[in-house]
């Protein structure tokens, strides 16, 4: 619920960016929106289904419970490594990396 409250909220807050009609012109067809696309819908589902799983396994399978351990560890490694998968995206959004390009300049390399 943390990390989907967390990453529903930092994304809530690049759309309130991309309102701006300046800035969604700007940004328009960038990594920008791609992650802000991927924040608010693709983790914001992942997170929600996870927990799900997590909540109802147990009733599934009639008294066959999950370690506590194990579901803080995987939410843990899923955060930071999403985290780290899409939040570069809003820098290169930002530099105005284009989301359909074939071959990607030398000032992009690093993210890449």
């Amino acid at each position: 619920m943390v990390g989907f409250l967390f990453t529903f909220t930092f994304g809530g807050f690049t759309g309130v960016l991309l309102a701006n009609v300046i800035v969604d012109i700007l940004f328009h067809d960038t990594y920008f929106v791609v992650a802000h696309f991927h924040y608010v819908l693709s983790l914001g589902a992942v997170y929600t289904t996870f927990a799900a799983f997590y909540m109802y396994f147990h009733h599934l399978t009639y008294e066959l419970h999950i370690y506590e351990f194990y579901g803080r560890m995987h939410f843990i490694s899923f955060f930071l490594s999403s985290s780290l998968l899409f939040f570069p995206m809003h820098s290169l959004g930002i530099l105005g990396h284009s989301r359909r390009i074939l071959d990607y300049p030398v000032l992009f390399s690093k993210f890449h």
